[in-house]
C-alpha cells in the first residue's frame, strides 16, 4: 500500500498527499477533520487557506534551516555567485554553495522544496476541490479559489524550475521532464509530465485565479489579483514571452510606489513597505528564532551565523554600485562600529550584509517580516522584457523609474541592445540580493556560474565555474520519492 502524505495546519486537518514513502509521514495524526468539514463554508475555508500559507513558513524534515520558502530564498542565492560565505569556519550552506546537496538524491535539500511545494499543491488541490461547494458568500467563495489556484500555480513554478531544465521558448514543445502534475487529491504514483505541460497547467491556474480575484484582500501575506499578475508575470519572463512578461509586470506593480531612499536603507523587514507586494507578515505566535530567515540574512540578530560568518555580498557586484546609489549603503566595504551593526561578539568582514537589518541594535528578535514580492521586481520584469522587444527607450524610461529612487544621481542611459540588458540585469542582481533570484535568472537566461575574481574563500566555495546546460543546474529527485514512486524516473547524475 501506498504511503500517505498528511499535512496539518493550525485548523487542525489532514490532507492526502500523493508520491511520498513513510520517511517523510506520519500515517495517524493525533486530530483531525474531513476536508469536506474544512471546506464546508467560506468561513472554515478561509482557515484551511490560511494553514497553506502557513505552510510556507514552518520547519521541514525537523531542520532549522529548511523553515519553508524563505529558507529556499536564502539557498538560491547560495548557489549563485552573489551571497559570499565569510569564513571558513561556516558550517550552514555550505553544501548549497558548492552544488553538492543538490546532487545528491538522498540529501535533504533535494527533499527539503519537493516536500514543501508539494504539500502547498496538494493542499490546494483539495482546496480547490472543495470549496464550489462550500456555504457563504460567492464573492468570498471565488477569491478563497483563487487565491488557491495561484498557490497552486506558485508550487508548481518554483518545482519545475528546480527539478526541469530550462525552458526554451525556441525548442517549442519542451519536451524534457518537468515534474509530475497532480491536480487532485491521491496517492498513485505519477510519472513526470514535461516541462511544456508544467507551464501550461501553471498559466491555466493563473489565468483562472485572476478570474475570480480582485485587489482587495486583508493583509499583503495573501494573494490578491495583483500579485497574480505579478506570478504571471514572472512566469512569462522564464518562458521568454516579453510581451506578456512585460504587460503583466506593468499591470502587477500598479498602485505600488517605490519605496524612498530614507526607506531603502532603513532595513527589509517590514511587510507594511509601500512596495511590497507580497511577503510573511511574522507575528508573534511564530516563534521561529532560530530557523527563521532573518536568523540566516540579517545583520544584527544573535544568531551562531550572523555572529560568526556574516552574509557578504560579491565583490565585483559591489564595486559596480554607484557611490550615490543608496543600495550601496545595504553592505559595507570596509566595515567599523560607527558604520555597521553587528550582534554582540559578531565579527566584521569586508562587503558584510546590513540589508535585512532589524530593528534594536543588536536585535533581541529574529522576526521580521520577509518579501516575497515586491514593485521593483515588476519594474525590472517589464524593462528586461522591452529591451528584449527591440523598445529600447521604453526599457530605458522603466529603468530610470525604479533607478532615480535609489540614485538621485541617475541619468536615462542611452545604452541599446545587449549593453541596455547588461545595464538592466546588473541592477537586479543589485536590487533582489537575497530574494532567491540569482540561481534562477542564471538558469533561465542560460548563462554560466561564475565566481572567479571576486571575494569567495577558496576553500569553502570549491566550486567556481559551471557552464550552461550543464546537468548540475537540475535537483536531483528525492531518492525516497523514487524509490515510492515506480512511475517516475530521476534526472541524469
Amino acid at each position: 500500500m501506498k504511503n500517505k502524505y498528511l499535512v496539518y495546519f493550525s485548523l487542525v486537518f489532514a490532507l492526502l498527499f500523493t508520491a511520498c514513502d513513510e520517511a517523510y509521514l506520519d500515517t495517524t495524526p493525533t486530530a483531525s477533520i474531513d476536508a469536506g468539514s474544512a471546506y464546508s463554508t467560506t468561513k472554515n475555508a478561509a482557515a484551511a487557506v490560511n494553514g497553506i500559507y502557513r505552510s510556507f513558513v514552518v520547519r521541514y524534515l525537523s531542520s532549522q534551516g529548511h523553515s519553508g520558502h524563505p529558507a529556499m530564498m536564502i539557498i538560491l542565492d547560495h548557489l549563485g555567485e552573489d551571497m559570499v560565505i565569510s569564513a571558513t569556519s561556516a558550517s550552514w550552506h555550505v553544501g548549497e554553495t558548492r552544488w553538492t546537496a543538490h546532487r545528491s538524491d538522498v540529501n535533504t535539500l533535494v527533499q527539503f522544496p519537493y516536500e514543501m511545494y508539494y504539500r502547498i499543491i496538494g493542499n490546494a488541490n483539495i482546496g480547490i476541490a472543495n470549496l464550489d461547494k462550500a456555504v457563504g458568500p460567492a464573492a468570498e467563495r471565488n477569491a478563497l479559489k483563487g487565491e488557491a489556484l495561484a498557490l497552486r500555480a506558485f508550487g508548481y513554478f518554483n518545482l519545475v524550475q528546480l527539478y526541469g531544465k530550462r525552458y526554451d521558448a525556441a525548442a517549442k514543445p519542451n519536451a524534457q521532464l518537468g515534474v509530475p502534475l497532480v491536480l487532485e487529491p491521491t496517492t498513485a504514483g505519477i510519472p513526470r509530465n514535461t516541462v511544456e505541460e508544467v507551464y501550461t497547467q501553471i498559466n491555466k491556474d493563473l489565468a483562472e485565479a485572476a478570474t475570480l480575484l480582485t485587489n482587495s484582500r486583508l493583509n499583503k501575506s495573501h494573494i490578491n489579483l495583483g500579485v497574480v499578475k505579478g506570478l504571471q508575470a514572472r512566469v512569462a519572463l522564464v518562458q521568454q514571452n516579453w510581451a506578456n512578461a512585460a504587460k503583466y509586470a506593468a499591470e502587477a506593480r500598479a498602485g505600488y510606489m517605490p519605496m524612498s531612499a530614507a526607506q531603502y536603507a532603513d532595513g527589509f523587514q517590514e511587510i507594511t513597505n509601500s512596495e511590497w507586494m507580497w511577503g510573511f507578515d511574522h507575528l508573534e505566535d511564530q516563534t521561529e528564532y532560530f530557523g527563521g530567515y532573518h536568523s540566516y540574512i540579517s545583520c544584527n540578530y544573535n544568531s551562531t551565523v550572523i555572529r560568526t560568518y556574516p552574509k557578504a555580498i560579491n565583490s565585483l557586484l559591489y564595486n559596480q554600485i554607484s557611490p550615490t546609489d543608496v543600495r550601496g549603503k545595504m553592505w559595507v566595504r570596509t566595515p567599523t562600529a560607527a558604520n555597521s551593526i553587528v550582534p554582540p561578539g559578531g565579527v566584521r568582514v569586508p562587503f558584510i550584509n546590513q540589508k535585512f537589518r532589524l530593528p534594536g541594535v543588536p536585535s533581541t528578535s529574529a522576526m521580521g517580516d520577509v518579501p516575497y514580492m515586491r514593485a521593483a521586481e515588476m519594474y525590472l520584469i517589464e524593462a528586461e522584457a522591452k529591451v528584449r522587444l527591440g523598445d529600447n527607450a521604453g526599457a530605458a524610461t522603466v529603468l530610470n523609474s525604479l533607478v532615480r529612487t535609489r540614485d538621485a544621481d541617475y541619468v536615462t542611459s542611452t545604452k541599446t541592445g545587449t549593453a541596455l540588458l547588461d545595464e538592466i540585469l546588473l541592477h537586479r542582481r543589485i536590487e533582489l540580493w537575497g530574494e532567491g533570484h540569482r540561481f534562477l535568472d542564471l538558469k533561465r537566461t542560460n548563462a554560466p556560474l561564475n565566481r572567479n575574481g571576486a571575494n569567495h574563500i577558496a576553500s569553502v566555495v570549491l566550486l567556481y565555474d559551471v557552464a550552461p546546460g550543464d546537468v548540475r543546474w537540475e535537483f536531483l529527485i528525492p531518492r525516497r520519492e523514487i524509490n515510492s514512486n515506480t512511475a517516475i524516473v530521476q534526472n541524469p547524475l
